[in-house]
């Protein structure tokens, strides 16, 4: 049964950000084994090589976030996350100025948390190769990662 997380009566060394909890990637795994559910905002393309391996994750690519933020359910606890970190403070405002009060952010996306040793599920076809950027292409097709069911 997941605990019922509130992250506004987490108090003590944890920092914020605009109201809203920075989580390191090891923080955010506890976190997120006991309840709370992450919000990838990495583009399509950003995924087909390795994803975040946890129990529950909502993919809402940046680029349409702000669209999508009615889909994203408001009696959870939500963890922001993206490739670097870099989108996610945004997120969050976005989040709290359209009334979402339990909602925390990572530091580092999951180039961090893999980094970090964290769970992270990967499909070697879709590793990008190549003698530069402008030639990199993936090895295989459609990415099975993404399809339902296995999120």
């Amino acid at each position: 049964m997941p605990m019922n997380i509130d992250f506004s009566r987490i108090v003590g060394s944890l920092p914020r950000t605009g109201g809203v909890l920075n989580l390191s990637p090891a923080e955010a795994y506890g976190f997120l084994s006991n309840g709370a559910m992450l919000v990838d905002l990495r583009e399509y393309y950003e995924t087909n090589y390795r994803v975040f391996d946890v129990d529950e994750v909502l993919y809402v690519a940046w680029t349409r976030f702000a669209a999508g933020i009615s889909h994203l359910p408001r009696d959870r606890a939500l963890i922001i996350a993206d490739a670097a970190g870099i989108y996610c403070r945004e997120a969050a405002g976005l989040l709290s100025a359209a009334g979402y009060t339990n909602i925390a952010k990572m530091s580092g996306g999951i180039i961090d948390w893999d980094a970090a040793g964290l769970p992270v599920r990967k499909d070697d076809d879709f590793e990008l190769g190549g003698q530069c950027a402008c030639k990199m292409k993936t090895r295989g097709g459609a990415n099975p990662l993404m399809e339902k069911g296995r999120r």
